[in-house]
């Protein structure tokens, strides 16, 4: 992903440098502001309330999500084979979900995703259909006329990225996340206890990135720290903390010793969280990267007391789904990325925070439901999934689109127009988390040019009426 690689500013140089905290500090009048709006919204959700948290599952590369969700009916299943040809599915590697979307036709998943398709015959977990992002709403009229605002970099991997986890999708120049800018209006209903409430198990991402909200970076299994720090040997420690606790001049060094204390203490206090709670009994299968990320997330959930977070977000990161040359491999993947949600909805459930944590997925974009060989290249809008008991589950949101190539959605080879805005499923996520009607604009700028929330409320229905 492309965060600021052309102009090294503040915030990626001292994230960079300290391990395990992302942001800077803005100016003034910003830092006021958005205090201000922090407080007011921290009134609004009450400080005593439930612990809510959002897990970002990001599918690097686009997901080929209509071999994931796919028609099973005659008709549905007939429309489906023939726009994907050579890499369509045979009907018996989906099973059926007993949900038909409001033209008639069945949906059914891929059939790898046994722990997922569970979850959702149980009412807890729904998909988003054919969300994508969007700058204002469109249509194919518009787009052959080139009249219409498109997304900048529409099929860019790069671009994409920075849009979905931005929701800004006429910049490339984003320099926070939506997610940040949610934590800056939540995080006073966190204590000040050195760990952010933004705990990425993937490195830095732009989705965590606030203005006046850091990220604690780590890697699955391991506690950020600094090398050499915790050496038996003194000599080691004391050249360190010397360094770390002199007086520099120059701006950038006095800034690089503060985040590196600020690391190191958020490290220690992450360590020492942990170490206060019982080992989960639930199991995370080792060889599965997403389960050893998701394991980590479900520890720290399980020290949310210890650490003093009553909201919190999670991002995790698969990579590996742009299938160019093959979709082999793409319904093993599938298997695997079912497995481990369905291993951390067991943990949650132990934790009894089922209904208070809820898992959400992104990807760069859909794929064309043409085929370019044994794969399928680039495209728009695709379908996602959400995962946790508070979720209206056991539906589709959205609109599910035909798949028959040339029908009033496709821009060409089955890309289709996107139905539903990342803003619109954003908005209605960071509303369950607390954010105000009044302050969601803070969050999603771009969501008033799809919907009023203060109007009509949440604008999907993802958590129900």
């Amino acid at each position: 992903m492309r965060e600021k690689q052309e102009n090294l500013n503040r915030r990626t140089f001292l994230g960079e440098s300290s391990c395990a905290a992302v942001g800077s500090i803005g100016a003034l009048s910003t830092m006021l502001n958005l205090k201000l709006m922090s407080s007011l919204s921290a009134e609004e959700v009450n400080p005593g309330g439930d612990y809510k948290a959002l897990v970002c599952v990001y599918l690097a590369g686009g997901n080929d999500s209509f071999n994931m969700l796919a028609p099973v009916d005659e008709v549905g299943f007939d429309e489906y084979s023939v726009a994907r040809g050579s890499i369509g599915l045979a009907v018996d590697q989906f099973t059926p979900l007993n949900y038909a979307i409001p033209d008639g036709r069945s949906l059914g998943i891929q059939s790898e995703m046994a722990e997922l398709a569970a979850l959702f015959q149980s009412g807890k977990a729904a998909f988003v259909a054919n969300v994508g992002t969007l700058v204002e709403p469109t249509d194919l009229s518009a787009i052959l006329n080139q009249t219409a605002k498109l997304p900048l970099g529409l099929y860019s991997h790069s671009d994409q990225e920075i849009h979905w986890q931005s929701s800004l999708p006429d910049t490339r120049t984003s320099s926070s996340g939506w997610g940040g800018r949610m934590a800056d209006l939540l995080r006073d209903l966190n204590e000040d206890g050195g760990v952010s409430m933004n705990v990425s198990l993937a490195g830095t991402n732009l989705f965590q990135v606030g203005d006046s909200t850091s990220v604690f970076a780590k890697n699955p299994g391991d506690i950020p720290g600094i090398t050499n720090w915790n050496d038996p040997n003194p000599v080691k420690r004391n050249a360190i903390q010397s360094i770390l606790e002199a007086e520099y001049e120059n701006v950038f060094k006095r800034a690089l010793a503060t985040r590196t204390r600020d690391a190191i203490e958020a490290g220690e206090a992450y360590r020492t969280a942990l170490q206060g709670i019982p080992a989960l009994a639930s199991t995370f299968d080792s060889q599965n990267p997403l389960s050893l990320q998701l394991k980590d997330v479900a520890e720290t959930i399980a020290a949310r007391e210890n650490l003093g977070k009553k909201r919190q977000t999670f991002f995790v990161r698969v990579g590996g789904w742009d299938h160019h040359g093959s979709l082999n491999s793409h319904p093993a993947m599938l298997g695997s990325l079912s497995q481990a949600i369905g291993e951390f909805q067991v943990a949650m459930s132990e934790l009894c925070v089922e209904d208070q944590v809820t898992l959400f997925t992104a990807s760069d974009f859909g794929r064309t439901l043409s085929p370019n060989g044994g794969g399928s290249d680039h495209a728009w809008g695709g379908n996602q999934f959400i995962v946790g008991g508070a979720v209206e589950g056991g539906k589709v949101h959205g609109i599910y689109p035909e798949l028959a190539l040339g029908n009033n959605l496709d821009v060409g080879r089955g890309r289709m127009i996107p139905t539903t805005s990342v803003d619109e499923y954003f908005a209605d996520l960071a509303l369950w988390m607390g954010v105000s009607p009044q302050n969601i604009s803070s969050v999603l700028p771009n969501l008033s040019r799809f919907h009023s929330v203060v109007d009509s409320g949440a604008p999907i229905g993802l958590f129900g009426a």
